[in-house]
């Protein structure tokens, strides 16, 4: 083995119980004596009568809220909003600039338009990627000419499908994809980041608003020309329009591995990947200061859990931030504490308990 040691507020932030706090069960949460929560029962009916008869008071409008309530679902929008995506947008910027604000900023990125890629504005190397799709499905490396041509090809006929359908007067129609709208609304182009070794890597970052790190890890795949073909755009440019880039997923659910941080024992590979994204560093505690800061602020939006993920670029020794998530997956942080993480209602027990650890600890630092 390999001792890697981390100094300073980084040892202390992440050496909880081997690198991340314990996950409780819904019966270790403390009992409340009527401390007001925001929590949208949907989520987890079970969690919704844990809450109940733990003595919390549920609140399930957002107008009943104070100063005072603990979000643990972020709320879907204001009133002031005349929908959810008008709420969405509000909040991306304003979360976006707040981490602007502390030097940390999203890779170049922008709309899609179908008009601007057969114009060819778009600066190879780029990803596309589709921002409503999670476990790393349509996000695609575009790198050479034949790459961008054959993008092009997929994406017209995808449109082209579209128009066909809507030829046809059918029942069916209205279960088909509106691809027009489907490209535009969801995809970005995003400047591509290189990142350190031959490995796709990420960190992710999962806090609370109560200043703690839940969980912390570098994950990391290795590229291969595998694309994942489970939506029609990822089969077209697997099998139709092949391109020949490699994968950039890096998440686990694609076959990738992960590197809990706070730990001082690690093998000489993982020790040396570490060191090449410069994670004992004053930069990295930066990061997880921004992180706990950026939740705190924006609690009643992001809810009691967030997970950030971050990608770091080793020409610029610059750490970008890809994107968070207001229910973001915890099969990582629940298998290395033995909790099943397998099927739908594993997930959803696993991610009320979760939830429950974030509250206990919120209420244990106020």
């Amino acid at each position: 083995m390999h001792f890697f040691f981390f100094y300073g507020r980084i040892a202390n932030y992440l050496m909880g119980v081997a690198g991340m706090e314990r996950i409780i069960s819904y019966d270790e949460l403390p009992f409340s004596y009527g401390d007001s929560v925001y929590f949208r029962m949907e989520t987890d009916p079970k969690l919704y009568l844990t809450l109940i008869s733990k003595g919390y008071k549920v609140v399930k409008d957002i107008r009943d809220a104070d100063e005072s309530t603990i979000f643990i679902t972020g709320r879907r929008q204001d009133y002031f909003c005349q929908n959810y995506e008008e709420y969405r947008r509000l909040i991306n910027g304003s979360i976006q600039k707040s981490f602007g604000n502390k030097g940390i900023t999203k890779p170049k990125t922008v709309k899609f338009s179908y008009n601007d890629l057969i114009k060819y504005k778009y600066q190879l190397p780029f990803v596309l990627k589709n921002e409503n799709q999670n476990g790393g499905r349509e996000k695609f490396l575009i790198s050479t000419e034949d790459d961008y041509n054959n993008l092009i090809k997929a994406c017209r006929y995808l449109l082209d499908r579209h128009q066909m359908e809507l030829a046809h007067d059918s029942e069916d129609l209205k279960y088909q994809i509106d691809y027009d709208k489907y490209l535009d609304l969801n995809f970005n182009v995003q400047e591509y980041i290189p990142t350190p070794s031959k490995y796709n890597t990420t960190v992710r970052v999962l806090t609370t608003p109560g200043n703690i790190v839940l969980y912390a890890a570098l994950k990391y795949n290795e590229s291969s020309k595998y694309i994942d073909d489970t939506t029609l755009l990822g089969y077209l440019l697997s099998e139709v329009y092949p391109i020949s880039t490699k994968s950039i997923v890096s998440n686990t659910l694609s076959g990738g591995s992960n590197i809990l941080l706070g730990e001082n024992n690690y093998s000489k590979f993982e020790a040396s990947l570490l060191d090449a994204h410069n994670i004992n560093s004053q930069q990295f505690e930066e990061l997880l200061n921004t992180s706990e800061s950026i939740h705190a602020t924006y609690n009643s939006e992001l809810g009691i859990i967030c997970g950030f993920d971050y990608i770091y670029d080793e020409n610029r020794n610059k750490w970008f931030l890809l994107e968070y998530h207001s229910r973001p997956m915890v099969g990582d942080y629940s298998k290395r504490q033995g909790i099943n993480y397998i099927t739908k209602d594993d997930r959803m027990v696993a991610e009320g308990r979760v939830r429950a650890t974030a509250l206990s600890l919120v209420r244990k630092n106020r």
